[in-house]
């Protein structure tokens, strides 16, 4: 393993994947190609041997992992180079300040959450286990969140 030494589940192997995948995305400045099929091919045969332990380690129905994590790797690959701000809370991706792209997301599959003036996207079907509504700082504080990119700045010439 070059990029992911050490990790040992599935959460730090996402996490690191996000980290690779800002650094190294060839959208990005320094970004290759051939670094991001590396990490990509890495991080696949790593995520099927966490997957499959961690699914020997619980008595639940068998949850579909690989399924869930080819369409997170799908869509963060899309809006990656998108000029907004994504931040990944829990297994959701929230994207901020993104009007210009409201229909590319809508195509993605992402819904609008008018309350939080965001654009999210998440796995499989939704369901609500609460009935107030919680503010995206207690969603951040209960899930842990990471800024995966950022809207850049343009500045005026004068």
């Amino acid at each position: 393993m070059k990029y992911f030494t050490g990790v040992k589940t599935v959460e730090e192997l996402r996490q690191r994947y996000r980290e690779l995948l800002k650094k190294y995305h060839p959208d990005n400045e320094g970004g290759s190609v051939e670094i991001t099929q590396e990490i990509n091919a890495e991080y696949d045969s790593l995520f099927a041997i966490l997957s499959e332990e961690k699914s020997a380690n619980e008595e639940t129905p068998k949850y579909d992992y690989q399924a869930e994590n080819d369409a997170f790797k799908k869509i963060l690959n899309k809006i990656i180079s998108y000029n907004m701000e994504i931040e990944l809370i829990g297994n959701w991706i929230w994207c901020f300040d993104c009007f210009a792209y409201k229909d590319r997301l809508k195509e993605l599959g992402f819904k609008f959450a008018s309350k939080k003036k965001a654009w999210t996207w998440h796995y499989g079907d939704y369901v609500r286990y609460s009935k107030g509504e919680i503010t995206l700082d207690e969603i951040r504080q209960k899930y842990g969140s990471k800024k995966v990119g950022s809207k850049s700045k343009q500045y005026a010439i004068s």
